[in-house]
């Protein structure tokens, strides 16, 4: 699963690279010039120490022995390991070394100088070493000092040390600053989000309220006020559409469907008028059913006013609108099962309306009835973690599973069940929203012998 950055997730993150990045090359070049700078400063102490013994040794002609002496009592803090040498280069041998030992480890330096200058610095093995060139008309010789710096190694390793534990409160510091400021930055966002949950659909007559219209955020909290300016006249508009053409189509239509029936009543005696004008008249009322279904659909979409809510108890709803569906279908057989139901009367009752949930379950009682093989609608009724459960299974043609994500589409019908059955796929696509705006959750499953719709309510 990929996952997803928010924008104040991103910005954080983006604040945090970049001050980074920054402060990792601030850090970098710190360590990196401290290290030039304590390199260069030991080859000076090296080549102060070359100089000396040149001095000690060619011109106040110092014995080895007195040279040793001075050598080996200088301060050693600075100077770990420290060997010092005297090359002839012409006889290719050593006047003079503080430590024997050390003379090949020199001689291999002495194979690495550069010959064209005077002074030369070497590094090798952790030794440091400054070669320094003295000729007189005889004879060239070099001086070599060689040492570890062991001052400069720690201080570096002390300095690595410190930068990586500033680094570790650096990025925290960083991050939590950068969640901060990201935070004080989209919380006008927020504020927006927040007013438009309040605004719509509930009161579209309201605008957003923001203290600076100049900036950006103003900008865009002033393009959404004019964006609901439209939709609240777009909504006008629609209602006063709904409620004029539910006026204008119902009234003929009654008035068509009343002509029909005494029509019929009048032509009982001439077979072949009376079967004409029943055809007529059922054909009436599928449209007469259709148009109520259509209206019935715009209101509840387009009205914006939430549904009078008062308390009800859900399952005297349910079996008072199985009592309404059986009046109109005398044959319909319902099976009542009952899962977990608690011992209080109290945990029975919702926040709803009780019109509005009639109508979700005649319509799914129906559909059970119209769907199935046996014209057998199963209702089970159950309460758990604070919701009232209500499933409706009918036994007959299975939902695809691929159109089980269509069902509560406006106008959808599946194809093994639109043929020979009376609908115009509206029912379902009603008994969606009028469930969510109880707050609740319907869905479609589909099983072996047939199908389950279940409802769940929230109760009090």
């Amino acid at each position: 699963m990929k996952f997803q950055f928010n924008i104040r997730q991103k910005l954080t993150l983006q604040f945090l690279l970049l001050v980074g990045i920054l402060f990792l090359f601030l850090s970098v070049s710190l360590y990196f010039f401290s290290d030039l700078y304590l390199e260069k400063r030991f080859f000076k102490r090296l080549q102060d120490r070359a100089v000396t013994t040149s001095t000690l040794f060619f011109d106040l002609q110092t014995t080895n022995k007195t040279l040793m002496k001075i050598v080996d009592g200088t301060d050693k803090e600075y100077l770990s390991e420290e060997v010092v040498s005297i090359y002839e280069k012409q006889r290719d041998i050593f006047l003079f070394t503080t430590n024997l030992k050390k003379e090949e480890f020199h001689r291999f330096f002495i194979n690495e100088l550069d010959y064209t200058n005077n002074v030369n610095y070497l590094s090798l093995l952790g030794n440091k070493m400054t070669a320094l060139h003295i000729s007189d008309k005889e004879n060239d010789y070099w001086v070599l000092v060689s040492a570890k710096d062991k001052t400069g190694n720690q201080a570096l390793k002390d300095l690595k040390n410190i930068l990586i534990i500033l680094a570790i409160v650096a990025f925290l510091f960083i991050g939590l600053m950068g969640w901060y400021f990201a935070e004080k930055a989209l919380s006008p966002i927020s504020g927006i989000i927040g007013q438009l949950n309040n605004i719509f659909p509930k009161n579209l007559n309201k605008r957003i309220a923001y203290t600076n219209f100049e900036d950006e955020i103003g900008e865009l909290a002033n393009t959404i006020n004019q964006l609901l300016d439209r939709v609240e006249t777009s909504v006008f508009t629609q209602k006063m559409f709904v409620a004029n053409i539910s006026h204008e189509i119902k009234n003929p239509l009654t008035k068509i469907f009343t002509q029909i029936e005494l029509l019929e009543m009048k032509c009982r005696d001439n077979p072949m008028f009376h079967e004409k004008i029943v055809s007529l008249r059922d054909d009436t009322l599928k449209l007469n059913n259709l148009t109520h279904s259509i209206l019935q659909l715009a209101n509840i979409i387009s009205d914006n006013a939430p549904l009078p809510m008062s308390a009800i108890r859900i399952d005297e709803t349910i079996w008072d609108s199985v009592k309404d569906i059986k009046k109109w279908n005398q044959d319909l057989k319902i099976v009542a099962k009952f899962g977990h139901m608690p011992e209080s009367e109290d945990k029975y009752w919702i926040n709803g309306n009780e019109d509005a949930l009639k109508i979700v379950f005649k319509n799914l009682i129906d559909n059970a009835y119209k769907f199935s093989n046996n014209k057998t609608a199963i209702i089970n009724l159950s309460f758990e973690n604070n919701q009232a459960l209500i499933s409706i299974t009918s036994e007959g043609i299975l939902i695809p599973e691929e159109d089980i994500s269509n069902l509560f589409q406006p106008f959808f019908r599946i194809d093994a069940t639109a043929k020979g059955k009376a609908g115009h796929g509206i029912g379902l696509a009603i008994v969606k929203k009028i469930v969510e705006l109880h707050g609740g959750k319907i869905n479609a499953l589909s099983f072996e012998k047939g199908n389950t719709f279940e409802v769940r309510l929230d109760t009090l």
